[in-house]
């Protein structure tokens, strides 16, 4: 029990006595001595039950009173003397529960202690039920009041219980005085038949029911409702509404209605009305339906994410309330989609959002803009790539745009030039004739050209022709000019000259100036008698003659050399009349040396149609020939050098390799570079990342490479004080190079046999099996087929290892590398002597090429070395050679041993080319030098040099 008992008492023992038996009871007991301390506790809790002791000439009920006060509901039990013979008057006096006398007895305390204690919770549900009576009459009161009309409440018989809102002048009665009255005593007889008819209606179907009355121009509503207290009938709510105004609003909204459908259906747009909560279509227009390719009604319920392409943005954009969205896509019923602008709009109706969208189909306009955006983009291409100064500026000088011409001519970027004045660049002269054509401009007047004199920003004076263009607005007004400057400083030069000759010899040197101005390429023109009439200063570097001085010279007197491609082609066209075109020919030039060119020569035929000479262009084409020979052949392969044909089949075959797992064999003499390839698939692959290691298996002995390959643990053999990590280990993720695969022991290429099928290997000493994830290539110079006949090698592991073989050819098989490698070896000591070296001596070079080189790239790199290290820099001659060298190379018997056990060498690797050989090579490169050269396996100047010594010109 949680009850609070409060004793009164001025005797202790009274006090005490009641607190232990009660508290033993579970009561919560509290103790006062005096009214003026029970009320002060009173003032801050609130007891269950209250013991006061009550002595003769005492205040009959102060403490009750008291207590009310203080709103208390605890009943009071008043503890008197046994002598006290009035105590039930005093009790009903002063409205106490009971009394108890002295001496207190334990059994009555405690009944009477429950007896009190269930009266104050009973006391206390009466109260607050009142209470809550109380608030529940105030709060249907002043429902009752809030309605715009009248409203009674009628009990089962239909008698007035309550009533509220406004009088209502067709009543028989005052309202005030309606509570108590049947409520058909309150109209008419034939309206009280009416409401009797309603409320019969009402008690039957237990449905409310409501019916219009019209009295006077006004329309009065009722609606009865029934009340009931679960299965029986308890009476009727009833409201009465003036509803005059709402009939007439209804007649003005459908009107509303009718004009809105009209406009809804009329409109050319889309217009959908979404419900905001779910994102479904409530209705659309023709319109919509049309433009999406639905048919009537078929809309309805589809959900929005089905109709616009970005359904995530526009339903964010709706949850947002935003009110337009500027660009977006809607989808129709076959799935193609059409751009639109959307407006959004909210209302609420009937508690339910909606979100009005109105979606214009903008895709001729984006057609439009697509082709505006292509016209300034393609306008923007051309002007950017004009030679002419382009700009664009306002009325008041103000630039708004340059072109890159513009920029370039000042010097300047183009933030650094847009919005400057355009008049600040022009003299007071020009400034003042501009000024005045901007103030009298109209359509007639829309184009003002000026020429005048600028300076560019290298300081140079140019003549400029501007042409000021106007751009009118719809208004006739001047909104901005558009300005194209040509230079015209050569034409002002030529003018200058022009007068000092007739006019027809005038426009010809202008033309033809214009013309050789404009062309890269050499042009020469002659006559009839090969008499020069005109050339370029391209002409300078393929023909060696100055472009004044040459002007009236016979072309054979300026040419050097009989025979000359550009002189036969001349002779051939002033021969035949006939035109030559695209003829491409190697020309030796005095400067340049042999180029690669394109000739085109035409006939000139003069106003009578007679042949009055020829004219010739010639376009280098070297360069593009150049290019045409680096498609077709590399220069090296990540760090591999070469680009003979051999080393382009295998850079071919690496760049297929590179990105596989696939076991390598690479095979090759010593000094090829089988390490070189071995770094290149490594390198050029997925385990890039990764590590290398290399192994040389011919350097260890068979103990000490399978400890370096597997790894051993600590113990395995006398000296192993430690765990070792082998190499396989190590290159866990990466790549495993065995060097001279072809001299492991026979026991190893049992393991390796085993670790290359499975993966997987035991360190020495220990006989746990791990796995790695390795790429192995193998390399040897040993003929491992000949070694799988002999038994040395193990068959299957030779055909473990032999997955994708690479051959690498010897030196003497490629010996077109020679120079690339000679160039590429004097780079490297170049910087690692401090010295620079151009090149080597033609002898020099002969004598590579001649050479057999049976240690391969290798050899070649150590005798350049040595001669790098003797000679003081530029060109090594061939006394820094390696003597040894030098005297096999004139030993015949020597000859023969330096050719190797390879396959037979190239017809000129092992002497060198004699005459016919040379003429021979000549003849079958149609005597292309530098072909020849190449095939012949020497120096393009080695060449010219034996051609020019036998007197022979090619």
């Amino acid at each position: 029990m949680n009850s609070t008992i409060l004793v009164v008492d001025s005797d202790a023992s009274i006090r005490t006595l009641i607190h232990d038996v009660l508290s033993a009871r579970g009561y919560r007991v509290e103790a006062a001595s005096s009214p003026a301390s029970a009320a002060a506790f009173m003032a801050r809790h609130d007891p269950d039950l209250i013991f006061a002791s009550f002595g003769k000439g005492e205040d009959e009920g102060s403490l009750v009173r008291e207590a009310g006060k203080l709103g208390q509901t605890a009943p009071v039990i008043l503890v008197v003397d046994a002598g006290f013979d009035d105590a039930g008057r005093v009790v009903e006096a002063c409205g106490a529960m009971a009394y108890l006398k002295k001496p207190v007895n334990r059994m009555q305390l405690e009944m009477l202690a429950r007896q009190g204690v269930a009266l104050g919770e009973l006391r206390a549900r009466v109260a607050a039920q009142s209470s809550e009576l109380i608030r529940m009459k105030s709060f249907m009161q002043t429902m009752l009041g809030m309605d715009g009309g009248m409203t009674l409440v009628l009990d089962a018989e239909a008698i007035v219980l309550e009533r509220g809102g406004q009088v209502m002048a067709r009543l028989q009665v005052d309202i005030e005085q309606c509570v108590g009255v049947p409520y058909l005593s309150l109209f008419p007889g034939p309206v009280a038949r009416l409401h009797a008819e309603t409320i019969a209606k009402v008690r039957a179907s237990g449905q409310a029911a409501r019916l219009e009355e019209h009295r006077g121009g006004m329309v009065m509503e009722t609606e009865i409702n029934p009340v009931s207290d679960g299965e029986r009938l308890s009476g009727f709510v009833v409201c009465v509404r003036d509803i005059t105004a709402k009939r007439r609003s209804e007649v003005g909204l459908a009107e509303s209605e009718k004009q809105y459908r009209s406009v809804f259906e009329g409109a050319a747009a889309a217009i959908i009305l979404i419900d905001r909560d779910r994102g479904v279509v409530i209705e659309c227009n023709e319109a919509a339906a049309r433009a999406l390719g639905y048919g009537p009604g078929e809309m309805h319920g589809i959900n929005l994410r089905d109709l616009v392409a970005h359904p995530d943005k526009t339903l964010q954009a709706m949850g947002h309330g935003t009110e337009r969205i500027s660009y977006d896509y809607l989808r129709r019923k076959n799935g193609s989609s059409f751009p639109v602008e959307m407006s959004l709009s909210y209302y609420t109706n009937a508690g339910r959002e909606v979100c009005i969208l109105y979606a214009q189909d903008i895709s001729r306009r984006k057609i439009v803009e697509e082709a505006l955006r292509e016209g300034a983009r393609l306008y923007r291409a051309v002007v950017e790539d004009q030679t002419e100064l382009i700009c664009r500026y306002a009325p008041n000088g103000t630039l708004t745009f340059v072109n890159d011409a513009y920029e370039r001519f000042l010097g300047l970027d183009e933030d650094e030039i847009l919005g400057r004045d355009f008049f600040s660049s022009l003299g007071s002269v020009d400034h003042r004739a501009l000024t005045e054509w901007l103030a009298k401009s109209d359509s007639g007047q829309a184009v003002l050209n000026r020429e005048i004199v600028q300076v560019r920003n290298d300081g140079d004076e140019r003549w400029i022709q501007w042409t000021h263009r106007a751009i009118f607005n719809d208004r006739k007004d001047v909104v901005e000019i558009q300005a194209v400057g040509r230079d015209i400083t050569e034409r002002k030069d030529a003018e200058q000259a022009l007068n000092q000759a007739t006019l027809e010899k005038e426009q010809y040197r202008s033309n033809l100036e214009a013309t050789f101005a404009s062309i890269p390429d050499a042009i020469l023109t002659v006559d009839s008698d090969l008499s020069i009439m005109a050339t370029n200063s391209a002409a300078k570097a393929l023909f060696g003659f100055e472009r004044d001085q040459a002007r009236g010279l016979n072309l054979n007197e300026v040419v050097e050399g009989d025979g000359n491609p550009c002189v036969n082609v001349l002779k051939q066209v002033l021969k035949t009349d006939k035109p030559v075109r695209g003829y491409e020919i190697e020309l030796d030039t005095p400067s340049l040396g042999g180029r690669m060119v394109e000739i085109n020569c035409s006939p000139l035929v003069g106003k009578d149609k007679q042949q009055t000479g020829a004219v010739l262009i010639v376009r280098d084409v070297s360069h593009i020939a150049d290019l045409e020979k680096q498609l077709q052949q590399r220069q090296g392969f990540r760090g591999i050098v070469g680009r003979s044909s051999p080393m382009q089949d295998v850079y071919h075959l690496l760049e297929q390799l590179s990105p596989l797992d696939s076991t390598v064999l690479i095979l090759g003499e010593s000094g090829t570079g089988k390490e070189l390839v071995a770094e290149a698939l490594h390198y050029g692959g997925a385990r890039a990342g990764k590590p290398l290691i290399k192994v040389n298996c011919s350097a260890l002995s068979e103990n000490l490479l399978e400890s370096e390959l597997f790894g051993h643990v600590r113990g395995a053999f006398t000296g192993a004080v430690r765990d070792k990590v082998g190499r396989i280990q190590a290159a866990q993720g990466g790549t495993l190079f065995l060097d001279e695969i072809g001299d492991i022991s026979p026991m190893l290429q049992l393991k390796l046999l085993r670790f290359l099928e499975q993966k997987e290997y035991e360190r020495v000493g220990e006989s746990k099996t791990c796995t790695a994830n390795v790429r192995i290539i193998a390399a040897t110079n040993v003929d491992l087929r000949r070694s799988v006949r002999q038994g040395v090698f193990r068959e299957d592991l030779y055909y473990r290892l032999n997955v994708m073989p690479v051959s690498l050819p010897p030196l003497r098989e490629r010996q077109a590398d020679i120079p690339l490698l000679v160039e590429y070896f004097l780079g490297i000591f170049s910087n690692s002597f401090s010295k620079q070296f151009e090149g080597v001596s033609e002898d020099v070079m002969d004598l590579f090429l001649s050479y057999g080189w049976p240690g391969n790239v290798r050899e070649l790199r150590h005798t350049l070395e040595h001669a790098c290290i003797l000679s003081p820099g530029k060109i090594i001659g061939l006394k820094y050679v390696r003597k040894d060298l030098v005297e096999c190379l004139q030993t015949p018997v020597l000859e023969q041993l330096m050719a190797g056990p390879a396959a037979p060498l190239a017809p000129f690797v092992s002497r060198r080319p004699g005459r016919d050989d040379i003429l021979s090579v000549l003849e079958q490169c149609g005597g292309n030098k530098a072909r020849a050269a190449r095939e012949l396996g020497i120096h393009r100047a080695t060449l010219y040099r034996k051609l020019a010594a036998w007197g022979i010109d090619g």
